[in-house]
C-alpha cells in the first residue's frame, strides 16, 4: 500500500532538520498506559542509565541477556550507542523492580541515505522481562502499548517533517525471541506496530498531509 500526493522528489539535504524526540521528552507526553497498580511507576531512562538492580534478577533474565548479547556481537550489522535512541523502560512495584524492557529505535543519517528518495525508521526490541512473582497481571502489555507510543510519536512528526520534502519514510520492526514467551511478545508488537503505522497514516491523509509510505518491514528472528 502506497500514498503519493507529490511527484517532486529534489532536496537539499541541508534543509532537513531531523532528530528522534530526547527520553526526558518522551516520559513527560503523557504516553504511558496506566499500570496494573496504581502505586507502582515506571521510568523511562537511556539504556545507559539502566538500573544496577536487573544484577540481581533470576537467572533466565541473565541467560537470555547472554544469548541477545551474543546475537548482536556476531551480528555484522553493528550499531553504534545512542544516547537519544536507545531506552530502557524499569517498573517498579513494593520498593523493587518489577519489569525491565530495553529497545532501540534508529533512524538513518538523512545526510547519508541510501535512496535520495526514502529514509528508514526502525524499533528494535532487546529485552523484556518480568520477574515471576509480577507475571500475569498485564505489565509486559503495558510494556508492549507504552513502546508502541513512542514509535507513534516518532512516526508522526517524521512523516510530517518528510512530506514537505517528498520522502518516503520506511519503517522497520526488528526483534530477537529467546522463548515461548519472548515469540509470543515479539508477535503481539510486530502485530501493533504495523497497525500503529496505518494509523498514523490514516490521521495524517485526512489531514491532508502529503505522506508516501509502504508497509512496514518486520523482522523477527526466533530460537524457541
Amino acid at each position: 500500500m502506497e500514498f503519493s500526493r507529490n511527484p517532486s522528489l529534489s532536496i537539499h539535504s541541508d534543509s532537513l532538520n531531523l532528530a528522534l524526540l530526547p527520553i526526558a521528552d518522551l516520559a513527560m507526553l503523557g504516553i504511558t498506559p496506566p499500570l496494573p497498580k496504581a502505586d507502582w511507576q515506571l521510568v523511562i531512562k537511556p539504556l545507559s542509565e539502566l538500573t544496577h538492580e536487573v544484577q540481581y534478577l533470576d537467572d533466565d533474565y541473565h541467560q537470555v541477556q547472554a544469548v541477545i548479547d551474543g546475537s548482536q556481537e556476531a551480528s555484522p550489522h553493528k550499531r553504534q550507542s545512542d544516547e537519544a535512541g536507545d531506552i530502557a523502560v524499569e517498573v517498579y512495584a513494593d520498593g523493587e523492580i518489577a519489569a525491565v524492557a530495553t529497545f532501540g529505535r534508529y533512524l538513518e543519517d538523512h545526510r547519508n541515505r541510501r535512496k535520495p528518495t526514502e529514509l528508514f525508521y526502525e524499533v528494535t526490541l532487546h529485552t523484556m522481562y518480568v520477574k515471576e512473582a509480577y507475571r500475569r497481571q498485564g505489565l509486559a502489555s503495558c510494556l508492549c502499548e507504552l513502546i508502541i507510543n513512542i514509535a507513534r510519536t516518532d512516526c508522526d512528526s517524521l512523516f510530517r517533517k518528510l512530506a514537505q520534502h517528498s520522502i518516503q519514510l520506511k519503517l522497520w520492526f526488528s526483534a530477537l525471541a529467546i522463548t515461548q514467551g519472548g515469540e509470543a511478545i515479539c508477535d503481539l508488537l510486530s502485530e501493533a506496530f504495523v497497525e500503529m503505522a496505518d494509523d498514523v497514516i490514516d490521521e495524517l491523509i485526512e489531514q491532508g498531509v502529503p505522506v508516501r509510505y509502504q508497509e512496514p518491514m518486520i523482522f523477527v528472528d526466533c530460537l524457541a
